[in-house]
């Protein structure tokens, strides 16, 4: 019988991060600093794997659609690539 594991996100950046969300849902025109920090931090090369693979995994998702709605249920799903980019609320600085 195989376990489903799932990880437990910190509380704290989940609120960041959906708070963010919804100032994206109010102001569709932050969604550039979205992809902005997203720049700036894979400039950065003194950071982790980790960060460099969330950064990733969120431009995929703003490469493949603009929808607000759309990228914020993809974001907050329950699976990998959510997680990783819960992990680093540092990406949606300024957002908020």
């Amino acid at each position: 019988m195989n376990k489903v594991r799932c990880k437990p996100t910190n509380s704290k950046n989940s609120a960041y991060v959906e708070a963010a969300l919804e100032q994206l849902k109010l102001e569709p025109s932050k969604l550039s600093l979205l992809e902005s920090n997203c720049q700036q931090f894979k400039n950065e090369y003194s950071f982790n794997k980790g960060l460099l693979t969330a950064i990733e995994r969120l431009e995929w998702i703003l490469c493949i659609d603009d929808d607000i709605e759309r990228i914020t249920h993809r974001v907050l799903s329950d699976d990998y690539i959510s997680r990783k980019i819960v992990k680093y609320p540092l990406l949606f600085k300024g957002i908020t």
